[in-house]
């Protein structure tokens, strides 16, 4: 069964195509790897199905609750972010489940809606294991050679140390698809 199906009819940069007839679908638990020299369009159609670039002719269509995760390849705007802070604003579902459970208790009092979005959020959470990720997240680090970096900014980071990160970012994002850019960088 498909969990993603992609048809784009063209995209351009100007007057440059720089895609056109991609169609391709992903099924449950395949891997698949996009080869081709710099240029050819691999980090725009990443772009594309990340939803990030909007400019193109197509279609992109994700099984409904299908989880993507991505690495970057620019940490600039992430700079200020301590290891543990990014990883854990990249994980999808994280941040905003842990918001609702440590700012909901102190302003639902006995609002019945915030009351079920709160429960809510906390069982998701509880599913998603999500009360142990820090110190999985810990022993990650530790087990690719970066042991007492989580409070280290992103900046101070070499780029080869900036990737590892991001790896262990998709190893605990639980998704269906990663998209993997420039994974030898």
């Amino acid at each position: 069964m498909s969990i993603l199906n992609v048809e784009i009819s063209e995209k351009s940069f100007g007057n440059k195509q720089l895609l056109s007839a991609v169609k391709f679908s992903v099924d449950e638990r395949e891997k698949v790897g996009v080869i081709g020299r710099n240029g050819i369009g691999k980090s725009t159609l990443f772009s594309i199905l990340l939803g990030k670039d909007t400019d193109f002719t197509g279609e992109i269509i994700f099984k409904k609750g299908t989880v993507v995760a991505s690495t970057r390849q620019e940490y600039s705007a992430v700079g200020e972010q301590t290891v543990l802070e990014f990883i854990l604003n990249d994980l999808p579902d994280y941040a905003r489940l842990h918001k609702i459970i440590t700012e909901f208790p102190e302003k639902m009092g006995e609002n019945l809606a915030m009351i079920e979005k709160y429960s809510e959020a906390l069982d998701q959470f509880h599913e998603k294991n999500f009360h142990f990720i820090e110190e999985k997240i810990r022993a990650e680090l530790a087990d690719f050679g970066l042991a007492n970096f989580e409070d280290r900014q992103m900046k101070t980071l070499s780029g080869g140390q900036k990737r590892l990160v991001d790896t262990i970012k998709i190893i605990h994002s639980d998704s269906q698809i990663a998209l993997v850019d420039e994974p030898t960088n």
